[in-house]
């Protein structure tokens, strides 16, 4: 996934066009998974639940949103997206994750070294 954000930094409009719509069917797997459940385990946090979410909604779809793109909607993927917004209610993620402002200049940040690299 961390080449997924490199890739998109680096690439022109139409490129990361694509590269969003290769991580769109990645994504979807991952809805699949979701359908019904709050968590991937059920209805408790688990470990793939923390890995899964300190990658995708917390790192890539902040630096995705940084340099300007919408790769996982509400309309595309409403199971993956109530599952975010229920991590962000556990308190230990509360405590790790950074504001999402913060965040998201941070990453644009790292977009822009990442481009000049």
């Amino acid at each position: 996934m961390n080449v997924g954000f490199i890739s998109m930094a680096r690439a022109d409009e139409k490129g990361r066009e694509v590269l969003a719509e290769q991580e769109r069917e990645l994504i979807m797997y991952l809805e699949k998974e979701l359908v019904g459940k709050d968590y991937f385990g059920g209805k408790t946090v688990g470990f793939l639940d923390f890995v899964a979410g300190s990658l995708i909604p917390f790192c890539l779809e902040r630096g995705w949103e940084g340099i300007g793109l919408e790769v996982i909607t509400e309309e595309k993927f409403p199971e993956f997206k109530r599952w975010v917004r229920n991590l962000e209610k556990v308190e230990i993620v509360k405590d790790c994750v950074p504001p999402r402002e913060e965040h998201v200049e941070h990453m644009n940040y790292m977009a822009e070294r990442v481009r000049s690299s």
